[in-house]
């Protein structure tokens, strides 16, 4: 009996022996993921491409990209941490979308809104009530152009579509379209 838990011993020991260089490896192979996702995650905070991305400011009017923000409730964010007048370029297609939340933050931050992409009454309609103007622009060059020339010194203008993939473009390309109409000014 004495000789059988010996040899056990003798065994684990052995397999000790080979797993702790595997137990080592793998442990490093862990870590090197777990780096890898924590800079996938971490390149989607602020600051990152297409998220409250200061393309350029142009006469005292700042140019803000946030074609991150693809639902209301970023939106609502991205107005809730402006500290300028906003003229807002959204893609918003769907009225029920509008929350009352978003609207009161319309009604205290923004001094215009430019929907850009297809028209919708409903929509329209429904940021009218705030009593701020409203336009309409098909492509993003003329949205930006109209934002801009809706602005005071000071003001920032929004781009945050509230709405995901608008037209079949992601948000990447989305932000780069109005990065492309920012510069063309």
């Amino acid at each position: 009996m004495a000789s059988s838990k010996n040899n056990s011993f003798r065994l684990f020991e052995q397999e000790r022996e080979y797993a702790n260089p595997m137990v080592a490896t793998l442990a490093n192979r862990l870590i090197d993921i777990r780096k890898k996702d924590l800079a996938a995650s971490l390149s989607d905070f602020e600051g990152s491409a297409h998220k409250l991305q200061k393309v350029k400011t142009l006469n005292q009017i700042d140019f803000i990209d946030d074609a991150r923000s693809t639902n209301t409730n970023s939106v609502w964010y991205s107005l809730q941490s402006m500290t300028k007048p906003v003229i807002w370029i959204s893609n918003v297609d769907n009225v029920e979308k509008i929350t009352n939340d978003l609207m009161n933050q319309i009604g205290e931050k923004v001094k215009c809104v430019v929907l850009q992409g297809v028209y919708n009454t409903d929509v329209y309609d429904r940021l009218a009530e705030v009593g701020i103007p409203v336009y309409v622009e098909m492509n993003m060059e003329d949205a930006v152009s109209q934002a801009y020339y809706a602005c005071d010194k000071g003001y920032a203008v929004l781009y945050a579509p509230g709405a995901a993939g608008t037209n079949g473009l992601s948000y990447r390309e989305k932000g780069d379209q109005f990065q492309n109409a920012v510069a063309q000014l």
